[in-house]
């Protein structure tokens, strides 16, 4: 269970962190890198505790 989660949140996080911007500007609407910046980072540490966990999930 811990692995979907795991899976679903790096996979989920990081392309919603890349594909924002180019919604935000295909709306034309300030891009909000504060906001992308802190879901690339979430994405990015829960493939670390995936890769991190892997023996053990």
């Amino acid at each position: 269970m811990i692995k979907f989660l795991l899976t679903t949140g790096a996979v989920g996080f990081l392309c919603a962190a890349f594909l924002d911007p180019v919604w935000a500007s295909g709306l034309n609407r300030p891009i909000p890198w504060i906001r992308d910046s802190v879901i690339a980072i979430i994405g990015v540490a829960c493939f670390y505790l995936l890769v991190k966990f892997r023996n053990e999930l």
